[in-house]
């Protein structure tokens, strides 16, 4: 009896009550490099959780203190503009976790790993970066769990490229330690995607160190090293279980990350203050074709005649588009200003709309001017001319 009993609890098998589980112990290569981690980031602690144990640089700023030129104690403030271009609400920035990971290499593939991540998020009077760093490839568990409840915190990210790197690196990790997507219910802002689509006219091309450099006025310090260069940096770390050798790559970690939240501001601010000076738009290199193209609802018809950017014809699909929404003095705006530089169809537009709404007075105004403007067009042949000015006369 005593044999099966022995075997049973070989097998994890208990009488009576379970007993409790053990606590997670540190293999003698995950120790020694958990050791030089804290060595070199003084701002270090080691957390526990269900799946080990994980490392955390953490690193706090207060929010007086500026990122290039961007006030970090801007408080984000509503406007439709903003929720358009961001494509969701969202109500302050301390709903917001911003992240970026440090990678063995460029595939997603099974061979490739996260081993540094870095969070950075909002708090009380200050800007707080925690640094998932990997001590070791035995420790991984430990790391996405880390992740994943930090992540849990926060209903928003913020990223640069996260779409289409980032998280599909993260989600082939977890795929790869059975964890659950724990991405699949945020919402994901890619800074990358609005950045190429209303800087990219200006500034060509759009790394992160070019907003930096033309937007956020940001200059970083002589610890920065190239991103490509963390991966051997890692390899070094581990062989010589000397973590100077990432230093580096923990810096351009952090300023990645601190620049994303500081972007975030920066457009809420630019959008809040063009509401009153336009001119912000282009003093801020951003396309205002692709402005108004995105988020057309938010202006009025008045702003998109100003623009040179717009021809005639899209002029017209804008106002068709605010016609069919129910936005109607917007569509009048710019049919207004098309009918006054001799558009024809523009006026006709008008007159049917009046005669519609029975505004007998400006239908008349606007029969007059399409009567006139057809006259005056030569590019009608005269008996299509004819016919139109026949039915536009005959109209009651």
């Amino acid at each position: 009896m005593s044999d099966i009993l022995s075997k049973l609890k070989a097998l994890g098998v208990t009488k009576g009550m379970p007993e409790q589980p053990k606590k997670p112990s540190k293999s003698a290569s995950e120790q020694a490099q958990m050791d030089a981690l804290l060595k070199t980031f003084s701002n270090g602690l080691v957390v526990e959780n269900d799946h080990g144990y994980a490392f955390i640089n953490r690193l706090r700023q207060p929010l007086s203190q500026p990122h290039g030129q961007v006030d970090m104690a801007h408080i984000l403030q509503f406007s439709p503009l903003f929720d358009s271009i961001m494509e969701c609400h969202i109500g302050k920035k301390e709903d917001t976790l911003a992240f970026d990971t440090e990678t063995s290499g460029l595939s997603n593939g099974s061979g490739s790993f996260i081993f540094m991540m870095g969070l950075g998020y909002f708090e009380e009077d200050s800007y707080v970066v925690d640094q998932l760093i990997l001590p070791d490839l035995s420790a991984e568990s430990a790391f996405l769990r880390q992740t994943e409840l930090i992540f849990g915190r926060y209903p928003i990210l913020l990223s640069y490229n996260g779409k289409s790197f980032d998280i599909p690196m993260l989600q082939s990790r977890m795929h790869f330690h059975m964890f659950p997507d724990f991405t699949r219910e945020i919402t994901h802002i890619d800074l990358l995607k609005l950045t190429r689509r209303y800087w990219k006219q200006a500034l060509g091309t759009v790394p992160l160190s070019n907003i930096e450099h033309y937007l956020l006025k940001l200059q970083r310090g002589d610890e920065e090293v190239p991103g490509y260069l963390a991966p051997e940096l890692y390899r070094d770390f581990l062989r010589d279980c000397d973590a100077e050798h990432i230093a580096g790559v923990a810096y351009h970690n952090q300023i990645d990350v601190v620049s994303l939240s500081a972007f975030l501001l920066y457009i809420n601010d630019i959008t809040i203050r063009a509401e009153n000076d336009p001119a912000l738009w282009k003093e801020n290199n951003v396309s205002e074709t692709a402005l108004m193209r995105h988020n057309l609802t938010c202006f009025s018809g008045k702003v998109i005649t100003g623009l040179d950017g717009f021809t005639d014809k899209e002029k017209k699909s804008m106002a068709s588009k605010f016609m069919k929404s129910g936005e109607t003095e917007k569509a009048i705006q710019i049919y207004e200003n098309l009918a006054a530089n001799g558009d024809y169809n523009a006026a006709e537009k008008l007159m049917k709309h009046f005669q519609k709404s029975k505004d007998t007075a400006r239908f008349e105004v606007y029969r007059a001017l399409t009567i006139r403007l057809i006259e005056q067009d030569e590019t009608i042949g005269k008996w299509t001319k004819e016919a139109k000015l026949s039915e536009i006369r005959n109209k009651k």
